[in-house]
């Protein structure tokens, strides 16, 4: 599966727009981004993104990992979180999504990881 469509699920506006700004510059389309979980799963039913970059801790009442086990239940869409965890904090945090379509990048995101998560989680 190539990626071609990304959905950003961020909270902070400046991040969001950095993420932005590197996926848009490696190539792929950006579909829209997210301030919360609710709208996450909004704009997945809308959009049918190719791969989500989602931030753990969001607005609003549902986090980044609930909202990610809701899309992946519906779609499997991969997802690949991107916080401000270290590895084994954000490996813990997301044990209990299943561990096939789910990756992590720990911020800031740079482009050579963003490529190397997304590799990884396609093959």
């Amino acid at each position: 599966m190539k990626i071609q469509r990304i959905l950003i699920v961020e909270d902070q506006g400046i991040t969001a727009f950095d993420v932005s700004q590197i996926v848009t510059s490696l190539g792929y389309q950006v579909t829209g981004i997210a301030m919360t979980g609710e709208d996450a799963i909004l704009q997945a039913d809308l959009n049918k993104p190719d791969l989500i970059l989602m931030d753990i801790k969001l607005a609003g009442a549902m986090d980044g990992r609930e909202a990610a086990a809701k899309i992946q239940d519906k779609y499997q869409i991969p997802v690949i979180f991107v916080t401000a965890y270290g590895c084994k904090q954000a490996s813990k945090s997301v044990k209990t999504i299943r561990p096939e379509g789910i990756g992590y990048i720990v911020k800031p995101i740079t482009d050579n990881e963003l490529v190397s998560e997304i590799n990884r989680l396609i093959g």
